[in-house]
């Protein structure tokens, strides 16, 4: 299947940590978003614990096979909702069969290794993910948030088919090693946080800070004030609206499979596919 170059990022419609997401509106823009292309559409069973994979299910389930699914493995969570890193075995087998059941769908198109687990070994994990494809229950593995070196390790271990990794225009550290590995190496690239969760799409104001409960009181853009201050600043300086610029810059680097969106209003589901047609 050829993936589109907008995707569909689900993180935020599992609304926790992303402020007020209207849950009926975000539903919609998960229709509007099939019937406009959008064809690839990643989550992970960490996005509120389960509501992410749950809500996309509900809605991909009628138009099942004109999509490509994404999702991952290796974030677990306890009853308290602390998240700790798990990539034995046992645990990549219970949360595929979690995900299958959440997501409604016998397979899962690419089934993705969030965050490295530096406990359990590169190896067991992906013998496991291998076993899993041969299997049929998975179609391609996967890895996110991989240095250099430890996609490289992968993929010597397993046929690795894409990596997810943070690209922007504020943060453009794959250009120097990952991007270029990619496309050597026939991988295809997933940019996430395209948008700098915010900062590159001309909607947040100056005097913004994330509240408790906010995901991007842990993003050092907005962390750090300064920083926070400087990425404004540069946002500021390009071309209206930013969105366009940000978004198109992804779309013209060779590599580049699919753009991760994450999209709650049709309205800004409709901008960003005109930015990128």
């Amino acid at each position: 299947m050829k993936v589109s170059l907008i995707g569909y990022g689900a993180w935020a419609l599992a609304k926790k940590g992303w402020g007020d997401v209207d849950e009926k509106e975000a539903i919609k823009t998960v229709e509007h978003a099939v019937e406009n292309g959008v064809n690839f559409f990643d989550t992970a069973p960490v996005y509120g614990f389960g509501t992410s994979e749950q809500l996309l299910g509900k809605v991909l389930r009628p138009v099942r096979k004109k999509v490509f699914i994404a999702t991952k493995c290796g974030l677990s969570w306890n009853e308290r909702g602390h998240v700790f890193h798990d990539l034995s075995r046992d645990t990549v087998m219970r949360e595929i069969e979690m995900s299958l059941k959440r997501l409604k769908t016998e397979y899962i198109d690419l089934y993705q290794i969030h965050w490295p687990d530096k406990r359990t070994p590169l190896f067991e994990t992906l013998k496991t993910l291998t076993e899993l494809k041969k299997s049929g229950v998975i179609r391609h593995i996967g890895v996110s948030n991989f240095s250099r070196a430890l996609l490289q390790k992968a993929d010597r271990l397993a046929e690795i088919t894409a990596l997810q990794s943070l690209y922007n225009l504020l943060q453009r550290e794959a250009e120097t090693e990952l991007l270029p590995y990619c496309r050597k190496n026939s991988i295809g690239f997933i940019c996430y946080s395209p948008l700098a969760q915010g900062l590159l799409a001309g909607r947040i104001r100056p005097d913004f800070k994330p509240g408790k409960h906010d995901v991007r009181r842990l993003n050092p853009l907005f962390k750090n004030r300064a920083v926070f201050r400087r990425s404004m600043a540069f946002a500021k300086s390009l071309p209206a609206p930013p969105a366009s610029a940000a978004l198109k810059y992804l779309s013209e680097k060779k590599g580049v499979a699919t753009i991760l969106v994450g999209m709650t209003r049709v309205t800004h589901l409709l901008e960003n596919i005109r930015i990128t047609e």
